[in-house]
């Protein structure tokens, strides 16, 4: 005679157990994985909203200052922010807008992000093709 367990955690129960969690989360806005695809879909449409010549503080308003949880941590609008000025002493901004997910259990990283380039505090352009140029040119 075949004996059955009576234990209310049988395994199978422990993945249906997980699964309702994650998508109660889901529907809550909390599971991590969906926070971060709709902030990376929300910065594709708001990056169209982006013109030549914005000021900072106008992308920042345009992009707005939604974050997503992931297992790394918080991701912020901008994520990340960096500087440089040229030998000229031009100064360049680039604000990284997340706008891609990634894939599970890989960390988020720059290649997930679009630059947007601001030189002397003004929107000259977006996206890497044009970050790359402006580095291979101006020596950075």
């Amino acid at each position: 005679m075949e004996e059955r367990s009576t234990s209310m955690w049988h395994p199978k129960r422990w993945v249906l157990a997980v699964i309702l969690i994650c998508a109660a989360a889901a529907v809550a806005g909390g599971c991590r994985g969906a926070a971060l695809g709709e902030l990376a879909s929300s910065n594709q449409v708001r990056l169209s909203q982006i013109s030549l010549g914005m000021s900072k503080e106008d992308v920042i308003a345009t992009m707005g200052k939604q974050s997503a949880e992931t297992h790394d941590g918080v991701v912020h609008n901008p994520w990340i922010v960096e500087m440089f000025a040229d030998k000229d002493g031009t100064a360049y901004e680039i604000l990284y807008y997340v706008t891609r997910m990634n894939r599970p259990f890989r960390a988020v990283d720059k290649r997930l992000a679009t630059p947007v380039i601001l030189k002397d505090g003004k929107v000259v352009g977006w996206g890497d093709a044009l970050l790359q140029r402006i580095t291979d040119s101006k020596g950075r």
